[in-house]
């Protein structure tokens, strides 16, 4: 029934139980796996910079250099702090990584033989259904989680722009 499975994953436990329903099933019907992850963008969340700085991937005065928007040059003037920026983004590249391993040994320890991984930059809705689209997909399983009823209501979740958007099926899941 389904050929090409494509399992949304940012880490959080809605995704995760996502991928292991899109195992399940790709194992079930021997059908190929794509996990696909879209980095964060935009601020980082005070969260983000915990988990950051608890897995050592950045140092604190790292993410205080970049939350606070730059460093004084010569003048006075606030300019970007590069390094600090680029350190930022390999954290964030490597938290991507290390969601994608996680799921990754997931399907695998669900029995699925054929998994493919897929990590892009962008919006996320956007980034997923073009993920599904590239794979050719016949299912998308993908977690659903609140943004804030505020935020929810003007933006709509990425869930829900999916399953609107998608041309093929879609589970969202709790």
């Amino acid at each position: 029934m389904f050929k090409t499975i494509v399992a949304a994953t940012d880490g959080s436990d809605h995704a995760d139980k996502a991928v292991r329903i899109a195992s399940d099933m790709a194992e079930k019907y021997d059908a190929r796996l794509v996990l696909c992850h879209v980095l964060m963008h935009g601020p980082v969340s005070a969260e983000m910079r915990r988990m950051l700085e608890v897995e050592h991937l950045v140092e604190p005065t790292q993410l205080r250099s970049v939350a606070g928007g730059g460093v004084p040059d010569a003048f006075g003037m606030i300019a970007p702090n590069q390094a600090a920026e680029e350190s930022l983004q390999g954290a964030i590249g490597a938290m991507g990584q290390l969601v994608i391993d996680a799921g990754t040994k997931t399907a695998h320890e669900a029995g699925v033989a054929k998994v493919d991984n897929v990590m892009t930059n962008g919006d996320a809705a956007e980034e997923i259904l073009r993920c599904a689209e590239r794979a050719d997909a016949d299912l998308i399983v993908i977690g659903s989680r609140g943004l804030g009823d505020l935020k929810g209501l003007l933006m709509g979740s990425v869930s829900h722009k999916v399953n609107q958007l998608a041309n093929c099926t879609c589970i969202t899941v709790k």
